[in-house]
């Protein structure tokens, strides 16, 4: 800048500079210095490059008691950390890498899925009519409850590639008890699902996975390969079933196993629970 009196004033003539500033030791020095923020507390956005589209990254990690996932410090918990899956399945994204090649862009993948309803004629004053769907999730992205799966040790057996992801949540309410619930978690890596009592640690509830075509499944005909069945658990008045215990209140650990052989991303883990409001301690 040039000046335009003797006197402090307004410059009379300006351009651009470039001013090199040079510690004076030979070993790099910090210009400027902010604490990282903690794992788990960091913000960032996703971008998909062949398209341009980007979003924020979301993590519900929340500190133990909640749940277990932050203090493992699980990558889907952190935006610096995170290296794939729910957050970016997104439609017609390809998660490869740059050079990877597409397979199969004209042979679409295509599922089956077969259900079996059993139902009863609605009774008034015997039947109860259950409150919505509740999810009881634990892990890094709220409803989704997604967490990864890191590799086991190179060596381990077998019966010690196991991964364990654990979560505790008290239903609100004073009356809510507990008329089934039905685990997800993905196929073929889940292992087992647990829900136990956090106060008495009454295990609740346990499910395994079962395949078809292993002779697991009572009737033949339903025992069909290449299929997967998720028992639920049950509760109610009919003598073969346990009374629907209380939840409303009570500290409930929720616990998912997961096959640790292969590490992977995107896994989930929560309960979906039917809940029904009994008004009175005797239909328990």
């Amino acid at each position: 800048a040039i000046g335009s009196t003797s006197q402090l004033s307004y410059h009379a003539n300006k351009t651009s500079g470039t001013v090199f500033l040079w510690p004076t030791t030979q070993q790099p020095v910090c210009l400027c210095e902010q604490p990282a923020a903690a794992f788990g507390a960091a913000q960032g956005t996703i971008k998909y490059l062949p398209t341009g589209e980007e979003f924020g990254f979301t993590s519900f990690c929340q500190p133990e008691p909640r749940e277990s996932v932050l203090a493992q410090r699980n990558p889907t918990c952190d935006a610096r950390a995170y290296v794939g899956g729910l957050q970016v399945c997104k439609h017609m994204w390809s998660l490869l890498d740059a050079e990877q090649e597409i397979p199969w862009q004209d042979q679409p993948l295509v599922y089956y899925q077969k259900y079996r309803f059993y139902f009863q004629e609605y009774q008034p004053g015997v039947h109860m009519v259950s409150i919505p769907r509740q999810c009881w999730g634990i892990g890094a992205a709220g409803g989704n409850a997604e967490y990864d799966v890191p590799h086991c040790p190179v060596g381990a057996s077998a019966k010690d590639c196991l991964y364990k992801v654990w979560g505790v949540l008290t239903p609100a309410g004073d009356n809510l008890h507990m008329a089934a619930i039905h685990f997800h978690c993905h196929a073929a890596a889940c292992h087992a699902m647990e829900v136990y009592n956090n106060e008495t640690g009454q295990l609740l509830c346990r499910q395994e996975p079962i395949y078809g075509g292993t002779g697991q499944i009572d009737l033949e005909r339903y025992d069909e390969p290449g299929y997967i069945l998720q028992p639920p658990c049950l509760w109610g008045a009919d003598p073969a079933l346990e009374p629907m215990p209380l939840v409303s209140g009570v500290p409930m650990l929720i616990v998912a196993i997961t096959n640790s052989t292969n590490g992977h991303h995107g896994e989930m883990a929560f309960p979906e629970v039917t809940l029904v409001p009994v008004p009175n301690s005797s239909t328990r």
